[in-house]
Protein backbone atom coordinates (compact mmCIF):
# COMPACT_ATOMS: atom_id res chain seq x y z
CA UNK A 1 0.00 0.00 0.00
CA UNK A 2 2.88 2.40 0.75
CA UNK A 3 4.32 1.80 -2.71
CA UNK A 4 0.92 2.50 -4.30
CA UNK A 5 0.67 5.68 -2.26
CA UNK A 6 4.15 6.75 -3.32
CA UNK A 7 3.44 6.29 -7.03
CA UNK A 8 0.00 7.85 -6.65
CA UNK A 9 1.40 11.12 -5.30
CA UNK A 10 4.33 11.08 -7.70
CA UNK A 11 1.90 10.75 -10.62
CA UNK A 12 -0.34 13.48 -9.19
CA UNK A 13 2.66 15.78 -8.80
CA UNK A 14 3.81 15.28 -12.40
CA UNK A 15 0.31 15.81 -13.80
CA UNK A 16 -0.25 18.92 -11.66
CA UNK A 17 3.08 20.43 -12.67
CA UNK A 18 2.42 19.81 -16.36
CA UNK A 19 -1.04 21.35 -16.04
CA UNK A 20 0.08 24.50 -14.24
CA UNK A 21 2.88 25.10 -16.74
CA UNK A 22 0.42 24.47 -19.56
CA UNK A 23 -2.02 26.99 -18.08
CA UNK A 24 0.77 29.57 -17.85
CA UNK A 25 2.72 28.77 -21.02
CA UNK A 26 1.43 31.82 -22.91
CA UNK A 27 0.76 34.03 -19.89
CA UNK A 28 3.88 36.15 -20.20
CA UNK A 29 4.45 38.80 -17.55
CA UNK A 30 2.76 41.94 -16.28
CA UNK A 31 -0.77 40.98 -17.30
CA UNK A 32 -3.78 39.43 -15.59
CA UNK A 33 -2.79 35.97 -16.87
CA UNK A 34 0.65 35.98 -15.27
CA UNK A 35 1.25 34.45 -11.86
CA UNK A 36 2.61 37.61 -10.24
CA UNK A 37 -0.35 39.92 -10.71
CA UNK A 38 -2.83 41.91 -8.59
CA UNK A 39 -3.40 40.25 -5.17
CA UNK A 40 -0.74 37.65 -5.97
CA UNK A 41 1.79 40.42 -6.58
CA UNK A 42 0.80 41.86 -3.20
CA UNK A 43 1.66 38.59 -1.47
CA UNK A 44 4.89 38.25 -3.46
CA UNK A 45 6.33 41.77 -3.34
CA UNK A 46 7.81 41.25 0.15
CA UNK A 47 10.53 39.10 -1.44
CA UNK A 48 11.88 41.47 -4.14
CA UNK A 49 11.30 44.39 -1.76
CA UNK A 50 13.59 42.68 0.76
CA UNK A 51 16.27 41.13 -1.43
CA UNK A 52 16.45 43.61 -4.32
CA UNK A 53 15.00 46.95 -3.27
CA UNK A 54 15.57 46.89 0.53
CA UNK A 55 12.19 48.60 0.95
CA UNK A 56 13.53 51.71 -0.74
CA UNK A 57 11.00 52.96 -3.27
CA UNK A 58 13.56 55.18 -4.99
CA UNK A 59 15.38 52.08 -6.25
CA UNK A 60 12.16 50.60 -7.68
CA UNK A 61 10.61 51.22 -11.09
CA UNK A 62 8.03 53.91 -10.28
CA UNK A 63 5.25 52.09 -12.14
CA UNK A 64 5.95 48.58 -10.83
CA UNK A 65 2.76 48.57 -8.77
CA UNK A 66 0.70 49.48 -11.84
CA UNK A 67 2.53 46.99 -14.08
CA UNK A 68 1.72 44.19 -11.64
CA UNK A 69 -1.99 44.94 -11.32
CA UNK A 70 -2.17 47.12 -8.22
CA UNK A 71 -1.64 44.43 -5.58
CA UNK A 72 0.52 46.92 -3.67
CA UNK A 73 1.31 50.62 -4.02
CA UNK A 74 4.55 52.59 -4.16
CA UNK A 75 4.58 55.80 -2.13
CA UNK A 76 7.68 57.65 -3.32
CA UNK A 77 6.79 60.77 -1.29
CA UNK A 78 7.03 58.90 2.02
CA UNK A 79 9.39 56.22 0.63
CA UNK A 80 7.02 53.39 1.60
CA UNK A 81 5.84 50.22 -0.12
CA UNK A 82 2.21 49.85 0.96
CA UNK A 83 1.13 46.20 1.12
CA UNK A 84 -2.21 45.28 2.64
CA UNK A 85 -1.43 41.53 2.82
CA UNK A 86 0.71 39.86 5.46
CA UNK A 87 4.05 38.32 4.54
CA UNK A 88 2.98 34.70 5.22
CA UNK A 89 2.73 33.61 1.59
CA UNK A 90 6.08 35.25 0.80
CA UNK A 91 7.65 33.30 3.65
CA UNK A 92 6.19 30.04 2.34
CA UNK A 93 7.49 30.56 -1.21
CA UNK A 94 10.83 32.07 -0.19
CA UNK A 95 12.79 28.79 -0.76
CA UNK A 96 11.58 28.76 -4.36
CA UNK A 97 12.36 32.46 -4.76
CA UNK A 98 15.89 31.95 -3.46
CA UNK A 99 16.34 28.91 -5.72
CA UNK A 100 15.35 31.02 -8.73
CA UNK A 101 17.80 33.69 -7.59
CA UNK A 102 20.61 31.14 -7.23
CA UNK A 103 19.90 29.59 -10.64
CA UNK A 104 19.87 33.06 -12.23
CA UNK A 105 23.25 33.86 -10.71
CA UNK A 106 24.86 30.54 -11.70
CA UNK A 107 23.42 30.47 -15.23
CA UNK A 108 23.92 34.18 -15.85
CA UNK A 109 20.20 34.87 -16.41
CA UNK A 110 18.79 38.34 -15.97
CA UNK A 111 16.76 38.00 -12.79
CA UNK A 112 14.95 41.31 -13.50
CA UNK A 113 14.81 41.94 -9.76
CA UNK A 114 12.60 38.93 -9.11
CA UNK A 115 10.20 39.33 -12.04
CA UNK A 116 11.80 37.24 -14.79
CA UNK A 117 9.93 34.26 -16.23
CA UNK A 118 12.04 31.92 -14.10
CA UNK A 119 10.59 33.45 -10.93
CA UNK A 120 7.09 33.09 -12.36
CA UNK A 121 7.67 29.41 -13.09
CA UNK A 122 9.14 28.81 -9.66
CA UNK A 123 6.00 30.27 -8.11
CA UNK A 124 3.98 27.78 -10.18
CA UNK A 125 6.21 25.01 -8.83
CA UNK A 126 5.81 26.26 -5.26
CA UNK A 127 2.02 26.01 -5.47
CA UNK A 128 2.19 22.44 -6.81
CA UNK A 129 4.66 21.34 -4.12
CA UNK A 130 2.48 22.72 -1.32
CA UNK A 131 -0.62 21.30 -2.97
CA UNK A 132 0.81 17.78 -3.06
CA UNK A 133 2.26 18.06 0.43
CA UNK A 134 -1.14 19.23 1.67
CA UNK A 135 -2.95 16.36 -0.05
CA UNK A 136 -0.39 13.90 1.36
CA UNK A 137 -0.85 15.15 4.94
CA UNK A 138 -4.61 15.18 4.44
CA UNK A 139 -4.59 11.53 3.32
CA UNK A 140 -2.41 10.56 6.29
CA UNK A 141 -4.88 12.28 8.59
CA UNK A 142 -7.88 10.60 6.96
CA UNK A 143 -6.17 7.19 7.24
CA UNK A 144 -6.97 7.33 10.97
CA UNK A 145 -10.70 7.28 10.20
CA UNK A 146 -11.26 5.53 6.86
CA UNK A 147 -10.08 2.63 4.75
CA UNK A 148 -7.24 3.36 2.26
CA UNK A 149 -9.56 3.18 -0.78
CA UNK A 150 -11.80 5.81 0.81
CA UNK A 151 -8.92 8.16 1.60
CA UNK A 152 -7.52 7.90 -1.94
CA UNK A 153 -10.97 8.65 -3.36
CA UNK A 154 -11.59 11.62 -1.04
CA UNK A 155 -8.13 13.10 -1.61
CA UNK A 156 -8.46 12.99 -5.40
CA UNK A 157 -11.92 14.53 -5.48
CA UNK A 158 -11.10 17.24 -2.91
CA UNK A 159 -8.50 18.33 -5.45
CA UNK A 160 -10.31 17.81 -8.76
CA UNK A 161 -13.83 18.58 -7.61
CA UNK A 162 -13.34 21.91 -5.86
CA UNK A 163 -11.84 25.32 -6.54
CA UNK A 164 -8.65 24.08 -4.88
CA UNK A 165 -7.84 22.91 -8.43
CA UNK A 166 -8.08 26.49 -9.72
CA UNK A 167 -6.25 28.11 -6.80
CA UNK A 168 -3.30 25.74 -7.00
CA UNK A 169 -2.79 25.37 -10.76
CA UNK A 170 -3.98 28.71 -12.18
CA UNK A 171 -3.79 31.26 -9.37
CA UNK A 172 -1.30 29.42 -7.20
CA UNK A 173 0.23 32.52 -5.64
CA UNK A 174 -3.00 33.33 -3.83
CA UNK A 175 -2.95 32.35 -0.17
CA UNK A 176 -5.32 29.40 -0.28
CA UNK A 177 -3.14 26.48 -1.33
CA UNK A 178 -0.62 27.44 1.38
CA UNK A 179 -3.36 27.66 3.99
CA UNK A 180 -4.68 24.32 2.74
CA UNK A 181 -1.23 22.76 3.26
CA UNK A 182 -0.93 24.25 6.76
CA UNK A 183 -4.41 23.08 7.76
CA UNK A 184 -3.60 19.55 6.57
CA UNK A 185 -0.29 19.62 8.44
CA UNK A 186 -2.08 20.89 11.55
CA UNK A 187 -4.65 18.07 11.47
CA UNK A 188 -1.98 15.44 10.76
CA UNK A 189 0.26 16.56 13.65
CA UNK A 190 -2.67 17.22 16.01
CA UNK A 191 -3.99 13.68 15.57
CA UNK A 192 -0.55 12.21 16.26
CA UNK A 193 -0.16 14.46 19.30
CA UNK A 194 -3.53 13.42 20.70
CA UNK A 195 -2.66 9.73 20.19
CA UNK A 196 0.96 9.79 21.41
CA UNK A 197 1.35 13.01 23.48
CA UNK A 198 4.71 13.40 21.75
CA UNK A 199 5.82 17.00 22.32
CA UNK A 200 7.35 17.39 18.85
CA UNK A 201 3.89 17.01 17.31
CA UNK A 202 2.68 19.84 19.55
CA UNK A 203 5.47 22.01 18.16
CA UNK A 204 4.55 20.99 14.61
CA UNK A 205 0.86 21.80 14.88
CA UNK A 206 1.69 25.03 16.75
CA UNK A 207 3.93 26.21 13.90
CA UNK A 208 1.32 25.25 11.29
CA UNK A 209 -1.45 27.03 13.24
CA UNK A 210 0.60 30.22 13.69
CA UNK A 211 1.67 30.28 10.03
CA UNK A 212 -1.93 29.71 8.89
CA UNK A 213 -3.01 32.62 11.11
CA UNK A 214 -0.22 34.78 9.74
CA UNK A 215 -1.42 34.12 6.19
CA UNK A 216 -5.09 34.71 7.02
CA UNK A 217 -5.76 36.03 10.54
CA UNK A 218 -9.27 34.54 10.58
CA UNK A 219 -7.63 31.10 10.46
CA UNK A 220 -7.08 31.46 14.21
CA UNK A 221 -10.43 29.70 14.67
CA UNK A 222 -8.56 26.50 13.78
CA UNK A 223 -7.38 26.44 17.40
CA UNK A 224 -10.87 25.24 18.34
CA UNK A 225 -10.02 21.93 16.67
CA UNK A 226 -7.26 21.33 19.25
CA UNK A 227 -9.69 21.66 22.12
CA UNK A 228 -12.66 19.78 20.67
CA UNK A 229 -11.38 17.23 18.11
CA UNK A 230 -12.02 13.61 19.15
CA UNK A 231 -13.18 14.84 22.54
CA UNK A 232 -15.97 12.67 23.83
CA UNK A 233 -16.92 14.65 26.93
CA UNK A 234 -16.41 17.86 28.89
CA UNK A 235 -13.73 16.23 31.01
CA UNK A 236 -11.53 15.71 27.94
CA UNK A 237 -12.10 19.28 26.76
CA UNK A 238 -11.28 20.64 30.20
CA UNK A 239 -8.09 18.56 30.35
CA UNK A 240 -6.94 19.98 27.01
CA UNK A 241 -7.50 23.55 28.17
CA UNK A 242 -5.50 22.83 31.30
CA UNK A 243 -2.72 21.19 29.31
CA UNK A 244 -2.56 24.13 26.88
CA UNK A 245 -2.23 26.58 29.78
CA UNK A 246 0.77 24.77 31.23
CA UNK A 247 3.96 26.87 30.90
CA UNK A 248 5.68 24.29 28.68
CA UNK A 249 2.81 24.63 26.18
CA UNK A 250 1.41 28.15 26.39
CA UNK A 251 4.83 29.82 26.57
CA UNK A 252 6.09 27.89 23.56
CA UNK A 253 2.91 28.75 21.67
CA UNK A 254 3.36 32.46 22.46
CA UNK A 255 7.06 32.30 21.56
CA UNK A 256 6.27 30.76 18.16
CA UNK A 257 3.53 33.35 17.67
CA UNK A 258 5.97 36.18 18.43
CA UNK A 259 8.71 34.66 16.28
CA UNK A 260 6.59 34.55 13.12
CA UNK A 261 4.61 37.75 13.71
CA UNK A 262 7.59 39.93 14.69
CA UNK A 263 8.64 40.65 11.06
CA UNK A 264 5.05 41.61 10.30
CA UNK A 265 4.94 43.97 13.27
CA UNK A 266 8.22 45.51 12.13
CA UNK A 267 6.78 46.04 8.63
CA UNK A 268 3.59 47.60 10.01
CA UNK A 269 5.69 49.95 12.14
CA UNK A 270 7.72 50.89 9.04
CA UNK A 271 4.49 51.53 7.13
CA UNK A 272 2.32 53.30 9.69
CA UNK A 273 4.45 54.05 12.75
CA UNK A 274 2.40 51.56 14.79
CA UNK A 275 3.09 47.92 15.61
CA UNK A 276 -0.51 47.04 14.79
CA UNK A 277 -2.04 48.34 11.60
CA UNK A 278 -5.30 47.53 9.80
CA UNK A 279 -4.17 47.53 6.19
CA UNK A 280 -7.56 46.78 4.56
CA UNK A 281 -8.63 50.41 4.39
CA UNK A 282 -12.20 50.86 3.21
CA UNK A 283 -12.94 47.18 3.82
CA UNK A 284 -13.53 45.11 6.92
CA UNK A 285 -16.40 43.28 8.61
CA UNK A 286 -19.02 45.91 7.87
CA UNK A 287 -21.84 43.36 7.57
CA UNK A 288 -21.66 42.00 11.11
CA UNK A 289 -25.20 43.13 11.89
CA UNK A 290 -26.62 41.75 8.62
CA UNK A 291 -24.32 39.01 7.27
CA UNK A 292 -25.05 38.10 3.64
CA UNK A 293 -25.32 34.37 4.35
CA UNK A 294 -27.64 33.48 1.47
CA UNK A 295 -25.35 35.37 -0.91
CA UNK A 296 -22.24 33.57 0.31
CA UNK A 297 -23.85 30.16 -0.08
CA UNK A 298 -26.22 30.53 -3.03
CA UNK A 299 -25.58 33.71 -5.04
CA UNK A 300 -24.63 33.39 -8.73
CA UNK A 301 -21.74 35.69 -7.75
CA UNK A 302 -19.27 33.15 -6.33
CA UNK A 303 -21.83 31.32 -4.20
CA UNK A 304 -20.22 28.42 -2.33
CA UNK A 305 -22.69 25.73 -3.40
CA UNK A 306 -23.30 27.30 -6.81
CA UNK A 307 -19.68 27.26 -7.97
CA UNK A 308 -18.56 24.31 -5.82
CA UNK A 309 -21.46 21.87 -6.14
CA UNK A 310 -19.36 19.08 -4.63
CA UNK A 311 -19.74 21.02 -1.38
CA UNK A 312 -23.34 19.76 -1.36
CA UNK A 313 -21.87 16.29 -0.78
CA UNK A 314 -19.73 17.68 2.05
CA UNK A 315 -22.84 19.19 3.60
CA UNK A 316 -24.72 15.91 3.16
CA UNK A 317 -21.91 14.21 5.08
CA UNK A 318 -22.24 16.76 7.89
CA UNK A 319 -25.94 15.94 8.17
CA UNK A 320 -25.15 12.20 8.22
CA UNK A 321 -22.59 12.73 10.98
CA UNK A 322 -25.06 14.73 13.07
CA UNK A 323 -27.89 12.22 12.56
CA UNK A 324 -25.62 9.27 13.42
CA UNK A 325 -24.09 11.19 16.34
CA UNK A 326 -20.66 10.60 14.81
CA UNK A 327 -17.73 12.05 16.70
CA UNK A 328 -16.59 15.51 15.49
CA UNK A 329 -19.82 16.05 13.52
CA UNK A 330 -21.01 18.97 15.65
CA UNK A 331 -17.56 20.55 15.62
CA UNK A 332 -17.31 20.46 11.81
CA UNK A 333 -20.81 21.93 11.45
CA UNK A 334 -19.95 24.64 13.98
CA UNK A 335 -16.77 25.53 12.09
CA UNK A 336 -18.72 25.60 8.81
CA UNK A 337 -21.20 28.04 10.35
CA UNK A 338 -18.45 30.22 11.86
CA UNK A 339 -16.59 30.44 8.55
CA UNK A 340 -19.83 31.21 6.72
CA UNK A 341 -20.68 34.05 9.12
CA UNK A 342 -17.15 35.46 8.86
CA UNK A 343 -17.33 35.46 5.05
CA UNK A 344 -20.85 36.87 5.07
CA UNK A 345 -19.79 39.68 7.41
CA UNK A 346 -16.94 40.88 5.19
CA UNK A 347 -17.79 43.99 3.19
CA UNK A 348 -17.05 42.35 -0.18
CA UNK A 349 -18.67 39.06 0.80
CA UNK A 350 -18.11 37.53 -2.67
CA UNK A 351 -14.35 38.32 -2.41
CA UNK A 352 -13.86 40.16 -5.67
CA UNK A 353 -12.70 38.41 -8.81
CA UNK A 354 -12.92 34.95 -7.32
CA UNK A 355 -13.87 31.50 -8.43
CA UNK A 356 -16.43 30.41 -5.89
CA UNK A 357 -16.10 31.24 -2.21
CA UNK A 358 -12.34 30.82 -2.01
CA UNK A 359 -12.20 31.45 1.75
CA UNK A 360 -13.51 27.92 2.37
CA UNK A 361 -10.61 26.20 0.56
CA UNK A 362 -8.40 25.52 3.58
CA UNK A 363 -11.42 24.13 5.44
CA UNK A 364 -11.81 21.39 2.84
CA UNK A 365 -9.29 19.53 4.99
CA UNK A 366 -11.98 19.35 7.67
CA UNK A 367 -14.89 18.89 5.26
CA UNK A 368 -13.02 15.86 3.89
CA UNK A 369 -14.18 13.97 6.99
CA UNK A 370 -17.94 14.23 6.30
CA UNK A 371 -17.14 13.61 2.63
CA UNK A 372 -15.37 10.44 3.72
CA UNK A 373 -18.42 9.30 5.67
CA UNK A 374 -20.63 9.76 2.60
CA UNK A 375 -18.22 7.73 0.45
CA UNK A 376 -18.01 5.06 3.17
CA UNK A 377 -21.79 4.69 3.13
CA UNK A 378 -21.72 4.45 -0.67
CA UNK A 379 -19.08 1.72 -0.64
CA UNK A 380 -21.22 -0.36 1.70
CA UNK A 381 -23.76 -0.78 -1.16
CA UNK A 382 -26.71 -1.05 1.21
CA UNK A 383 -28.87 0.85 -1.26
CA UNK A 384 -27.50 0.15 -4.73
CA UNK A 385 -29.52 2.70 -6.71
CA UNK A 386 -28.94 5.45 -4.15
CA UNK A 387 -25.19 4.70 -4.27
CA UNK A 388 -25.20 4.89 -8.08
CA UNK A 389 -27.02 8.23 -8.01
CA UNK A 390 -24.66 9.75 -5.43
CA UNK A 391 -21.57 8.49 -7.26
CA UNK A 392 -22.98 10.01 -10.42
CA UNK A 393 -23.35 13.38 -8.68
CA UNK A 394 -19.82 13.25 -7.27
CA UNK A 395 -18.37 12.64 -10.73
CA UNK A 396 -20.73 15.13 -12.38
CA UNK A 397 -19.94 17.88 -9.85
CA UNK A 398 -16.23 17.26 -10.45
CA UNK A 399 -16.80 17.57 -14.18
CA UNK A 400 -18.66 20.85 -13.57
CA UNK A 401 -15.75 22.21 -11.53
CA UNK A 402 -13.21 21.38 -14.24
CA UNK A 403 -15.36 22.86 -16.99
CA UNK A 404 -15.91 26.06 -15.03
CA UNK A 405 -12.18 26.26 -14.34
CA UNK A 406 -11.51 26.08 -18.08
CA UNK A 407 -13.92 28.98 -18.67
CA UNK A 408 -11.98 31.15 -16.21
CA UNK A 409 -8.70 30.06 -17.79
CA UNK A 410 -9.80 30.74 -21.38
CA UNK A 411 -11.93 33.84 -20.88
CA UNK A 412 -12.43 36.35 -18.08
CA UNK A 413 -11.11 35.86 -14.53
CA UNK A 414 -14.04 37.73 -12.98
CA UNK A 415 -17.70 36.81 -12.85
CA UNK A 416 -19.58 39.67 -14.48
CA UNK A 417 -23.03 38.98 -13.13
CA UNK A 418 -25.22 40.62 -10.54
CA UNK A 419 -26.05 39.20 -7.11
CA UNK A 420 -29.13 37.22 -8.15
CA UNK A 421 -28.88 37.32 -11.95
CA UNK A 422 -29.61 33.68 -12.78
CA UNK A 423 -29.92 34.40 -16.47
CA UNK A 424 -26.26 35.43 -16.56
CA UNK A 425 -25.30 32.34 -14.55
CA UNK A 426 -27.07 30.12 -17.08
CA UNK A 427 -25.09 31.81 -19.86
CA UNK A 428 -21.93 31.10 -17.88
CA UNK A 429 -22.83 27.42 -17.49
CA UNK A 430 -23.61 27.23 -21.21
CA UNK A 431 -20.25 28.81 -22.00
CA UNK A 432 -18.58 26.14 -19.87
CA UNK A 433 -20.19 23.49 -22.07
CA UNK A 434 -22.06 21.94 -19.14
CA UNK A 435 -25.43 22.44 -20.81
CA UNK A 436 -26.35 23.27 -24.38
CA UNK A 437 -27.82 26.72 -25.10
CA UNK A 438 -31.53 26.44 -24.54
CA UNK A 439 -32.75 29.95 -25.31
CA UNK A 440 -31.67 33.49 -26.05
CA UNK A 441 -30.61 35.73 -23.15
CA UNK A 442 -33.74 36.97 -21.46
CA UNK A 443 -32.54 39.66 -19.11
CA UNK A 444 -29.71 41.63 -17.57
CA UNK A 445 -29.57 42.76 -13.96
CA UNK A 446 -27.16 44.96 -12.08
CA UNK A 447 -27.72 45.79 -8.43
CA UNK A 448 -24.20 47.33 -8.45
CA UNK A 449 -23.09 45.09 -5.58
CA UNK A 450 -20.54 43.22 -7.72
CA UNK A 451 -17.72 45.75 -8.11
CA UNK A 452 -16.42 43.89 -11.16
CA UNK A 453 -19.66 44.88 -12.89
CA UNK A 454 -19.93 48.51 -11.82
CA UNK A 455 -20.10 50.83 -14.87
CA UNK A 456 -18.53 53.77 -13.02
CA UNK A 457 -15.14 54.17 -11.40
CA UNK A 458 -16.42 54.15 -7.84
CA UNK A 459 -19.88 53.15 -6.52
CA UNK A 460 -21.65 55.14 -3.83
CA UNK A 461 -22.65 54.10 -0.31
CA UNK A 462 -24.48 57.36 0.51
CA UNK A 463 -27.98 56.38 -0.69
CA UNK A 464 -28.94 52.86 -1.76
CA UNK A 465 -32.20 51.28 -2.78
CA UNK A 466 -30.90 47.81 -1.86
CA UNK A 467 -27.62 46.34 -0.71
CA UNK A 468 -24.47 48.36 0.02
CA UNK A 469 -23.96 50.26 -3.21
CA UNK A 470 -25.66 52.42 -5.81
CA UNK A 471 -24.02 54.51 -8.51
CA UNK A 472 -23.91 58.30 -8.56
CA UNK A 473 -23.93 60.39 -11.72
CA UNK A 474 -20.53 61.37 -13.07
CA UNK A 475 -19.24 64.82 -12.06
CA UNK A 476 -16.74 65.20 -14.89
CA UNK A 477 -18.98 64.00 -17.70
CA UNK A 478 -22.55 64.45 -18.82
CA UNK A 479 -22.71 60.68 -19.52
CA UNK A 480 -23.09 58.05 -16.79
CA UNK A 481 -22.96 54.60 -18.43
CA UNK A 482 -25.38 51.91 -17.27
CA UNK A 483 -25.33 49.15 -19.86
CA UNK A 484 -23.58 48.34 -23.12
CA UNK A 485 -23.74 45.22 -25.28
CA UNK A 486 -22.75 44.37 -28.87
CA UNK A 487 -25.67 43.10 -30.90
CA UNK A 488 -23.83 39.94 -31.95
CA UNK A 489 -23.85 38.74 -28.33
CA UNK A 490 -27.51 37.83 -28.74
CA UNK A 491 -26.96 35.52 -31.71
CA UNK A 492 -30.02 34.99 -33.88
CA UNK A 493 -32.65 36.32 -33.40
CA UNK A 494 -31.90 39.64 -31.75
CA UNK A 495 -34.35 41.43 -29.44
CA UNK A 496 -37.05 43.60 -30.98
CA UNK A 497 -37.37 45.71 -27.85
CA UNK A 498 -35.59 46.15 -24.54
CA UNK A 499 -37.47 47.09 -21.40
CA UNK A 500 -35.31 49.13 -19.01
CA UNK A 501 -36.14 49.56 -15.33
CA UNK A 502 -34.10 51.42 -12.71
CA UNK A 503 -34.57 53.06 -9.35
CA UNK A 504 -33.53 56.73 -9.14
CA UNK A 505 -33.01 58.95 -6.12
CA UNK A 506 -32.90 62.76 -6.44
CA UNK A 507 -31.45 64.42 -3.30
CA UNK A 508 -32.83 67.82 -4.33
CA UNK A 509 -35.82 69.38 -6.08
CA UNK A 510 -33.89 71.15 -8.85
CA UNK A 511 -34.76 70.34 -12.45
CA UNK A 512 -31.90 68.18 -13.71
CA UNK A 513 -32.61 68.22 -17.43
CA UNK A 514 -31.33 64.63 -17.37
CA UNK A 515 -32.69 61.62 -19.20
CA UNK A 516 -32.51 57.84 -19.22
CA UNK A 517 -31.12 57.48 -22.73
CA UNK A 518 -30.69 54.73 -25.29
CA UNK A 519 -28.62 54.62 -28.45
CA UNK A 520 -28.27 52.10 -31.26
CA UNK A 521 -24.95 52.79 -32.95
CA UNK A 522 -22.28 51.53 -35.34
CA UNK A 523 -18.64 52.56 -34.85
CA UNK A 524 -19.74 55.32 -32.43
CA UNK A 525 -22.16 56.74 -35.00
CA UNK A 526 -25.72 56.84 -33.58
CA UNK A 527 -28.29 55.29 -35.93
CA UNK A 528 -31.24 55.45 -33.57
CA UNK A 529 -31.87 56.91 -30.12
CA UNK A 530 -34.63 57.44 -27.58
CA UNK A 531 -34.93 58.77 -24.03
CA UNK A 532 -37.06 59.15 -20.91
CA UNK A 533 -36.93 62.51 -19.16
CA UNK A 534 -35.88 62.01 -15.53
CA UNK A 535 -37.69 65.09 -14.21
CA UNK A 536 -41.06 63.90 -15.54
CA UNK A 537 -40.57 60.42 -14.08
CA UNK A 538 -39.02 61.37 -10.71
CA UNK A 539 -41.02 64.17 -9.15
CA UNK A 540 -40.44 63.48 -5.45
CA UNK A 541 -37.00 64.36 -3.99
CA UNK A 542 -35.37 62.25 -1.27
CA UNK A 543 -37.37 59.20 -2.39
CA UNK A 544 -36.40 56.19 -4.47
CA UNK A 545 -38.62 56.15 -7.55
CA UNK A 546 -38.93 53.34 -10.07
CA UNK A 547 -38.60 54.46 -13.69
CA UNK A 548 -39.34 52.32 -16.70
CA UNK A 549 -38.98 52.76 -20.46
CA UNK A 550 -39.28 50.39 -23.42
CA UNK A 551 -36.87 51.06 -26.29
CA UNK A 552 -37.20 49.72 -29.82
CA UNK A 553 -34.31 47.86 -31.44
CA UNK A 554 -34.27 48.63 -35.18
CA UNK A 555 -34.45 45.66 -37.53
CA UNK A 556 -30.81 45.93 -38.61
CA UNK A 557 -28.12 43.33 -38.00
CA UNK A 558 -24.42 44.04 -38.15
CA UNK A 559 -21.63 42.68 -35.96
CA UNK A 560 -20.47 46.27 -35.35
CA UNK A 561 -23.82 47.41 -33.94
CA UNK A 562 -24.05 48.21 -30.24
CA UNK A 563 -26.80 48.98 -27.74
CA UNK A 564 -26.03 51.51 -25.00
CA UNK A 565 -28.17 52.64 -22.08
CA UNK A 566 -26.93 55.57 -20.01
CA UNK A 567 -27.89 58.66 -18.05
CA UNK A 568 -27.51 61.88 -20.04
CA UNK A 569 -26.95 64.59 -17.43
CA UNK A 570 -26.06 67.93 -19.13
CA UNK A 571 -26.10 69.96 -15.89
CA UNK A 572 -23.99 67.29 -14.14
CA UNK A 573 -26.17 67.38 -11.05
CA UNK A 574 -25.90 64.56 -8.55
CA UNK A 575 -28.50 61.85 -8.29
CA UNK A 576 -28.33 58.10 -7.64
CA UNK A 577 -29.25 55.00 -9.63
CA UNK A 578 -29.73 51.48 -8.29
CA UNK A 579 -31.15 48.07 -9.22
CA UNK A 580 -30.99 48.23 -12.99
CA UNK A 581 -33.02 45.55 -14.78
CA UNK A 582 -33.26 45.03 -18.52
CA UNK A 583 -35.62 42.57 -20.17
CA UNK A 584 -35.16 41.50 -23.80
CA UNK A 585 -38.31 41.07 -25.87
CA UNK A 586 -37.90 39.03 -29.04
CA UNK A 587 -41.41 39.53 -30.41
CA UNK A 588 -43.24 42.64 -31.55
CA UNK A 589 -46.15 43.78 -29.42
CA UNK A 590 -48.87 45.98 -30.82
Amino acid sequence: MKRIEKYFFYFLFCVSLMLTWFFHKDAGRFNDRSEIWSDRAGYYIYLPATFFYHFNTHSMPPDLDIKTGGGFSIDTVNNKIDIKYTYGVALMVSPFFLTAHLVSRIAGFDDENGFSLLYHRMMNLAAVVYLLAGLWFLKKFLDHYFQPAITFFVTVFIFLGTNLFYYSLIEGLMSHVYSFFLFALFLFSLKLFLDTRNYRYFLLFTVSLVLATLIRPTNIILILVYFFWDSGNLKTISARFKQFLKPSYILVFLLVLLLFFLPQLIYWHYLSGNLFHFSYRGEGFTNWTHPVITGVLFSPVNGFFIFNPLALIFFTGMIIMIMNKTQNGKLIVALFLIVTIICASWKMWYFGCSFGQRSYIEYYTLFAVPFGWVVTELFKNRHFFLSVILFFFIFFFTYVNIRMTIVLYRFERCYYGSTWDWDHYIRYVERAGIISPVEQPQSFKNDFENLALTPVKKPSVVFTHSGQYSIVTEKRSDITPLFSVPLNEFGDPVPKMIDVEAWIFKPGSLQTGASLSYTFSRDQKVLFDDELKIDSAVKKPMTWVRVNKTFIVPDIYDTNLRIDVFIFNPKRLIFYIDDLRIHYDYSWKF
